[in-house]
Order: C-alpha cells, then structure tokens, then sequence
C-alpha cells in the first residue's frame, strides 16, 4: 500500500512539473513572437506651438537705380568706381554714339533747321499777305492759304523743337555747338555698388525693344531690407506685418529683427519650385549689413500655448487622414494561459505575419492635428497627455530586415 502511494506521488510530481515546464515554453515561445521594441518613442504633452516659416534670403538696399545709357557707342570716360559716393546729377560716365546714333542725332538737328526756315519764310508770307488784303490787293483766298501755311510750319517747329528738348534732357548731344557726347549722370544721392563696364567697352542703349547695359547701379545704403523668396507651400502661413527673426552668416552672433513689408502678389519659377517674392524691413539698421550677404530669416506665423502637442515625426499621412502609432500598455497577467486552458491542452498561438508583427505593440490611432511648428504638432483630438507614440512608422520593415 505504502508503494502504491510512492508511485502516485511521483506521477503527480512528474505531471506538475510538466505542466511548469509547459507553460515555461509557452511563455517563451509568446515572448519570441512580441518583436523587440527598437521604434524610438515621443510623448504626448501639453505645450506650446509656434508656427515658424524658415528661408534663406539676401541683404538687398530697399532703393537701387541701375544707370543706363540712352543711345549705343563707346565707353570713352568714367568718372566713378564701385564703393564711391555720388550725388544726384553727377557726372558718372560719358559715350561716344556709334556713327548710326550719330546719324539720328543729325537728322533731329537737320529737321529743327529745316522747320525754323520754313517757318521764318511761312510767317513773313503770312505778314505781306496779311498788310495785301488790308489794301484790298488781294482777295481772301489768298490770304488764308497764307495764314494756313504759317500755322503748319510753326506746328512742325514746334514739334521738332520738343524732340530735339527732350533729347537734350537726357543728356544726348543734339546741339551742334556742344560736344558730340552723351554724358551719363546718377539718377539720385547713393553709393555706385555695381560697375559693370571698363573703358572703350561698348555698351548698347536702352529703347524700346532693347533694356540696355548696365553702366552702374546706384542705391542708397542707409535703408537696407532682406528679399526671400518664399516656398508656395508656406505662403499661406506668411501674412504682412508678421514678425522676423534675422541672422547673417557672416555675423552668426548678431540678430536683427524686421517685419513682412511686402509679398509679391503672383508666383516666379525657382529651381523648378513655385516662390513668391517677399520683402522684410528691419526695425534698426547695422553697420554688418552689407549688399549680398546672405540672410537666415524665421518669419514667425500663429501661436498657440497650452495644448495637447506630439512630436512632428509622430504623425503620419495617410489617404483616410492623419494617424499615430501609439504604444500598448505592458501585458498584465490576465493575458497568461489559463489553468483551464492548460488542462485542455490548447496550443500556444500561432506565429503572427511578420507584416502584422507591430500590432502587437503598437496601435494605430486617427488623430486631428491643428498648427505645427518645427518640432511639434498640435493634436486636436485622438490622445491624451502621457502617451506614448511611435517616431517611425512601426509599419514598414527596417532597414536590417529589408536586407536579409
């Protein structure tokens, strides 16, 4: 009797420990299927959002003429260099027309000539016509016809005349008792930053259907802006009168603070991408500021403060609309086998698809976003403050996997 009690202690030892050890494996074998969490991790947190448009601009002054020449010929005096000072009316260049320039100029002195004699002669016809219809020697007719060509003739002069004037405003030589060149001034007070001609260049004259050389530009330094060109995706988030923060490379130390003065109301092509002109006026002028230096401008949008925000990785597009991944609470021993389970012999789960493996730690959730700055985007609703959220999308393969 006492051998028979042995026997059955010792099945009953040899069936609890194979049911330890079973459930050991089935254990282990649930833990290898859980992949290992190697996604990194933001939190969900009440904070503020700051929407901040980030471009690279260039120093440029607010008021810069370019100088020009009026007629085509030869460089053959320059008076100036880049960096010189120059006030208004000051002599910067001189050319020398070309001989069809000059061939122009001749025929705008000839017809001034031409219509000062025909209307010397028109008007001392129409004086002895007049004094030959008041003696009755003439008749009316004639009189008329007298008084009808002096009127044209002086019409001609004058409209020659105004031609040959307004040449010589712009500084052309149409007097032949001047100089046969045309001397080229500056438009306004200003600094020559730009000298684009030596002499004996040859430069061509603006007109029409020709924009001319470029002789000189000449601006005014004391009031300097910074042009940008912004991104059409951004621009909406761009409204005049928004503040600017400003660095220069040049200067990394140095900030300068300036609003939106200007957007360009339609866009320009740049390297392929759609951008809009927008022009920054700084609150206080800087000695460090120079024509060309190259800007780093935050132009600052809307603000929001106190409210529920993730990190900008964490939120993911999708064609149903934004979703993150968010990070399941530990297993708690509710999820063991049961005892029942167990005495049924049931089999552990069977090994999830690879592809679906993240389900197991992550659950994908729709969110509302709101603003999003830089770093961090507002959440409107789908989360709450503390939980955790996926910075890579848990869905696709990593890079390790993919090579295998």
């Amino acid at each position: 009797m006492r051998k028979n009690r042995r026997i059955w202690v010792v099945v009953v030892a040899v069936a609890v420990l194979g049911g330890v050890g079973a459930l050991a494996l089935h254990a282990r074998n649930r833990d290898s299927q859980a992949p290992k969490l190697d996604t990194p991790l933001g939190k969900a947190a009440v904070g503020d959002v700051q929407v901040e448009v980030t471009e690279v601009g260039t120093v440029e002054p607010e008021v810069k003429v370019d100088v020009k020449s009026v007629l085509s010929g030869k460089v053959v005096a320059l008076t100036v260099r880049e960096g010189d000072v120059v006030q208004r009316g000051q002599l910067i260049a001189a050319i020398e027309p070309d001989i069809n320039q000059a061939q122009s100029l001749a025929s705008v002195r000839r017809a001034v000539n031409q219509a000062e004699i025909e209307l010397a002669d028109a008007e001392k016809d129409f004086r002895a016509k007049d004094e030959l219809l008041k003696a009755g020697l003439i008749s009316v007719e004639l009189h008329r016809a007298a008084e009808t060509r002096f009127k044209a003739a002086k019409e001609t002069w004058e409209t020659a005349q105004e031609k040959s004037l307004l040449l010589q405003s712009s500084g052309i030589p149409v007097d032949p008792n001047r100089s046969q060149v045309l001397n080229i001034t500056s438009p306004m007070d200003g600094v020559v930053i730009h000298r684009q001609v030596e002499l004996g260049d040859v430069v061509t004259g603006a007109g029409s259907f020709n924009a001319g050389t470029v002789i000189a530009t000449v601006a005014d330094l004391s009031r300097m802006i910074v042009k940008v060109g912004v991104n059409e995706v951004d621009i909406g988030k761009v409204k005049l009168g928004a503040p600017v923060a400003i660095t220069l490379d040049a200067f990394p130390k140095v900030r300068f603070a300036g609003r939106v003065s200007r957007i360009a109301p339609a866009a320009r092509l740049q390297d392929q991408v759609k951008v809009f002109d927008t022009e920054i006026s700084l609150d206080a002028q800087g000695k460090e500021l120079r024509t060309g230096m190259t800007a780093n401008v935050a132009i600052k949008g809307e603000r929001v403060e106190g409210v529920l925000t993730v990190p900008v990785e964490a939120v993911f597009h999708r064609e149903s609309g934004d979703v993150v991944y968010v990070k399941k609470a530990a297993p708690g021993k509710g999820d063991k086998a049961s005892s029942g389970d167990r005495a049924k012999g049931n089999a552990p789960a069977a090994t999830p698809d690879p592809r679906e493996a993240w389900k197991l730690t992550f659950e994908e959730r729709p969110v509302v976003t709101g603003l999003s700055s830089i770093s961090h985007t507002q959440v409107l609703e789908g989360l709450v403050a503390g939980e955790e959220v996926a910075l890579e999308d848990p869905t696709k393969p990593k890079k390790k996997e993919e090579g295998r």
